[in-house]
């Protein structure tokens, strides 16, 4: 009996390394906030490293105090690095409050300072939310 359960204990632990391989990309979820006065917005950014880099991958913003309060956003993903500052992604439209997708293939050098930044208006006034990328 001991041998049998030994056996199913040794095939459960290979199906569970099997299921999370060495170098498997780590998602990591950062979140900021700014104020212009009653108004003011929210930003997450979702991300995930792997292979040396950062991939952005999706975000969720929120502003108000009242729901669609803002007009437009706009955000900027960006790295600086040895060589300067290298924009990898930017959107500017209508606010869209909620979850949003980003277009896969963005990449940041996990070795790079990279930032997002979301900056909403509700056409009177402005703020930013910006994010680390580490």
């Amino acid at each position: 009996m001991k041998t049998v359960v030994r056996a199913g204990l040794v095939a459960m632990l290979a199906t569970a390394a099997l299921a999370a391989p060495a170098g498997a990309a780590t998602v990591k979820q950062v979140t900021s906030t700014c104020h212009a006065g009653a108004f003011g917005g929210t930003f997450t950014l979702r991300y995930e490293t792997s292979g040396g880099y950062h991939h952005p991958i999706g975000s969720i913003t929120t502003s108000g105090p009242y729901i669609g309060d803002s007009g437009t956003q706009s955000l900027r993903i960006s790295y600086l690095d040895g060589l300067g500052t290298h924009t990898v992604y930017t959107r500017v439209g209508p606010a869209t409050n909620g979850t949003a997708s980003l277009p896969a293939g963005l990449a940041i050098p996990a070795t790079a300072r990279g930032t997002a930044a979301t900056t909403f208006d509700n056409g009177t006034t402005s703020c930013v939310a910006t994010v680390p990328i580490t």
